[in-house]
Order: structure tokens, then C-alpha cells, then sequence
């Protein structure tokens, strides 16, 4: 299975140099607010995907005073073990994996398969359309080889023909760039709708484990980036060149994607209690994790922020038992270690961080570790 077996962070946050090596299972961040539990979680986000969930300023991420940062992670996945490796300064970041320089973080999160969940998860229903194509591109990232190159082919060309647009280049360069945006945005849209329809099914399960109580019908609904009705996008770029030059970008492409949930009749956040959809958000997680194990053969990694502030007694419970038979490394924050159930004490490490400090119930004090 996919594992983190150690991490090290330093110079991150409020965090001056710790060292943790999990468990292949359960594993418990205990502290009080502000001592550092959520830049762990932080720091693994991080190390995967090159960004953070809690700013967009990478400075913030360095601890103050303090020139750079430094992450690293024993990774194991499909039995083999692997060495990945941040350091991030005021020049930029520098990416490794096995003691060899990357250029890409995409193969850093190739390695590092990571859920995340957080007492902000909701939002995804109820803010717009980014954090859905993000949940939706997560599931192209890892679901199909192609679809990454194809994103940054996509963007790239993107690019072009908005710089275009707002530069008032006449119109017969500018639409060069049309023919081969809708034939990269055609491979995308194929790729997110098969995504879609295999998804479905698993979100189907996971809602009936988490929310017994809805009874009705739980759907996806994929919005390409441009109207059904359309004739096609090559025909709808032509159409809207006019504005589209006046306003100064593209109106349409599959940088305009959106996800809708439904269940039954209803949209899921006008259907859903505020409670309901953390629960729905749970098993959208959960169904992807399920359908990348499928497909990867290899489980995903959970992150989830302060658990008990997402769910109550009885949620709790049935989230830990579904993670427990996905046989998922889960990573857990929370005030206290009684208001998380135990299933399994013999895979399960906890872990008590107090002013940035780590300890646990069999090492009194741990720190350490270097960017290999």
C-alpha cells in the first residue's frame, strides 16, 4: 500500500525541526489550537502538490526569521521505497526524489497520492467552480497518463490566444490558436466525462454509508466548460470571437469546467444540512480514494484537520471503520486523542505536539532529518 513511513519538516511554520514515523494505519496529531498539528498536515499537502491550503504566499510557509524550509518523506508504494524532497526558500523551490533534482512536482504527487479534508471541505459545494475542476483534475491526474500534458498543452495554448486577445493581434493570428485549443479541450472533456461515470457509482456507496437517511438518488453533473447546445466549441470560439476580444480572454474551453451534485430533484447544497455536507464532502473523498485504489492498485493517503470538528460521535466512527477496510494510511489532527475512536490499538500511533515540539508515547522527544 502507498505510506508515508517517516516525514521530516524543517523550518516550517511554527515547527523548528521534527521527525514522525507513521503507522501504516491509524495515526493521531494531538494538541491544542496553534501548536502545530495542522502544519504537519500542511507540510504533506505541500510536499505533494506544491502548494499549501491555508495561504497562497509561499513565504508564509517558512518559518520567520528562518532562510528556507525543508520537507522530506520515506514514501513506500508498490514495495518499493522512495525519498521525495522540498526545500523552498526566497529563490524558489528545489524538487527531489531519490537524491536526483526534479523540474516537475507532478512526479513528487505521483508518489505521494494525498486526500485532504478540512473544516473548509464544505466549501467545495457552496464556492465556485475551482475547487471542483481541482477535485474533478485530481481524479484526471491520477486516473489517466495523458490527461496532465494534455492540461498544461491546454493552458499553454490558452495562454496564447488570450495574450492575443488582449494585445488586439487581428483576428486572422489570434483564431490560429482556435483549432488546436478545441482539439486538446475535445481529449480533456473525454477524459473528465469517463472520469465522471466511473466515479458515480462509488459516490452512490459511500453516500448510502455515511447518510442512510437519503433515500433518493445521487448524481454528478459534468458542465463541459461550454453550453450542450452548442454545435460544437470550434463553432462557439468563432461565434464569440467579438466579445471574446473585447473582453480580452476565452469564454469558453474546459478551463470553464464545473461539477454539479444532485440528489434526487435537488441541488446538493440547497438538499443537504450544513452537517450533511461535510458528510458529502466525506464521501466524495472517499469514493475517490476508492476508484484510484481500482485503478492504481495502490490506496491514497487521508490528511484530515481536526476530525471532531468535522463530524460527530457516530459519523466519526463510521468514517474511521470505512477508512479501516480501505486499508488507508490515515493521518488525523485533533484537541484530544478520546474523541477519536481506537479500532485498531496495534497499527495505531499518536502522536502529542506542544509548542511546535513532537513526543510521543514511546519516544519522549524526536527531531532530525535532512533533504537527501
Amino acid at each position: 500500500m502507498a505510506k508515508i513511513t517517516q516525514l521530516t519538516l524543517q523550518k516550517f511554520r511554527n515547527l523548528n525541526q521534527i521527525q514522525l514515523s507513521f503507522s501504516p494505519k491509524l495515526n493521531l496529531i494531538v494538541g491544542d489550537n496553534a501548536a502545530g498539528k495542522t502544519s504537519i498536515i500542511e507540510g504533506i499537502w505541500v510536499l505533494s502538490t506544491g502548494r499549501s491550503f491555508r495561504t497562497k504566499k509561499p513565504s508564509h510557509l517558512i518559518q520567520q526569521g528562518q532562510a528556507e524550509l525543508v520537507l522530506f518523506a520515506q514514501v513506500e508504494q508498490q514495495s518499493q521505497a522512495h525519498k521525495l524532497g522540498l526545500s523552498r526558500s526566497e529563490q524558489g523551490s528545489i524538487l527531489k526524489l531519490n537524491g536526483d533534482r526534479l523540474y516537475s512536482q507532478s512526479e513528487l504527487a505521483n508518489k505521494l497520492p494525498v486526500q485532504l479534508l478540512t473544516p473548509e471541505s464544505h466549501r467545495l459545494l457552496e464556492e465556485g467552480p475551482k475547487a471542483r475542476r481541482n477535485f474533478l483534475d485530481w481524479g484526471g491526474f491520477y486516473q489517466t497518463p495523458d490527461f496532465m500534458p494534455l492540461w498544461r498543452n491546454y493552458q499553454r495554448i490558452l495562454k496564447q490566444r488570450n495574450h492575443a486577445l488582449r494585445k488586439k493581434i487581428p483576428k486572422s493570428q489570434t483564431t490560429l490558436w482556435d483549432k488546436q485549443l478545441v482539439e486538446v479541450a475535445e481529449e480533456i472533456h473525454k477524459i473528465r466525462q469517463e472520469y465522471v461515470v466511473q466515479l458515480t457509482p462509488y459516490l452512490t456507496e459511500f453516500c448510502s454509508a455515511l447518510m442512510p437517511e437519503i433515500t433518493e438518488d445521487v448524481a454528478i453533473h459534468y458542465r463541459s466548460g461550454w453550453p450542450k447546445q452548442s454545435s460544437s466549441l470550434a463553432a462557439l470560439l468563432a461565434e464569440n470571437y467579438p466579445k471574446d476580444s473585447q473582453q480580452g480572454f476565452t469564454q469558453y474551453g474546459c478551463h470553464r469546467a464545473d461539477l454539479r451534485f444532485r440528489i434526487g430533484s435537488q441541488e446538493a447544497i440547497l438538499k443537504l444540512s450544513r452537517g450533511q455536507q461535510k458528510l458529502f464532502v466525506c464521501a466524495l473523498l472517499l469514493a475517490q480514494a476508492s476508484l484510484y485504489e481500482k485503478t492504481s492498485k495502490e490506496p491514497v493517503i487521508m490528511l484530515i484537520d481536526d476530525l471532531p470538528a468535522e463530524l460527530d460521535k457516530n459519523h466519526r466512527l463510521t468514517l474511521l471503520k470505512l477508512l479501516d477496510c480501505l486499508n488507508i494510511q490515515h493521518i488525523i489532527t485533533t484537541t484530544s486523542a478520546d474523541l477519536i475512536p481506537d479500532l485498531s490499538p496495534e497499527t495505531t500511533k499518536t502522536y502529542h505536539i506542544l509548542l511546535g515540539e513532537v513526543f510521543t508515547d514511546q519516544i519522549n522527544e524526536i527531531n532530525g532529518g535532512r533533504l537527501d
